[in-house]
């Protein structure tokens, strides 16, 4: 599936969080406390840090513009948007239970899985005046770091 130029930059960061996802789970299979609690950590200080700018991307930008396209696309932006609350949430909670490691990156995959594949080709029922805005705000900030 070819990817519209306004979305590169987001599905670039996308990978970046599919990578860190495969990094909780085979770090919390291999079972190595040291190392879960020192990716926990990183994960606790950065996450929120690292993509706050491009979840708000996505909610204020493409959510808010595919949200009203229909109530399907209503209720998955409802849900994405849950979902990067549950990440911010048991991303900080990490260094506390570092058990919710393997948890924490199937929920990042999965989200990032489900953007790239159900929501991102809908962009086609957007103006190319709210595509545009979607490219500027996601060009304002640097790829997401990858912890």
């Amino acid at each position: 599936m070819k990817i519209a130029n306004e979305l590169l930059i987001l599905t670039r960061e996308h990978h970046t969080a599919l990578s860190l996802g495969n990094k909780c789970v085979n770090t919390a299979r291999r079972n190595n406390n040291k190392d879960i609690e020192e990716l926990c950590l990183k994960i606790s200080e950065n996450f929120k840090i690292d993509f706050y700018e491009h979840f708000e991307t996505e909610e204020d930008t493409i959510f808010a513009y595919l949200r009203p396209k229909s109530s399907d696309l209503a209720q998955l932006c409802d849900k994405l948007t849950l979902e990067h609350q549950q990440l911010y949430q048991v991303s900080k909670e990490l260094v506390n239970t570092p058990q919710n490691l393997e948890k924490f990156g199937k929920l990042l995959k999965s989200h990032a899985r489900l953007e790239d594949r159900q929501l991102f080709p809908n962009i086609e029922l957007l103006s190319s005046k709210q595509r545009q805005a979607i490219l500027d705000s996601s060009a304002k900030h640097s790829s997401v770091n990858e912890l």
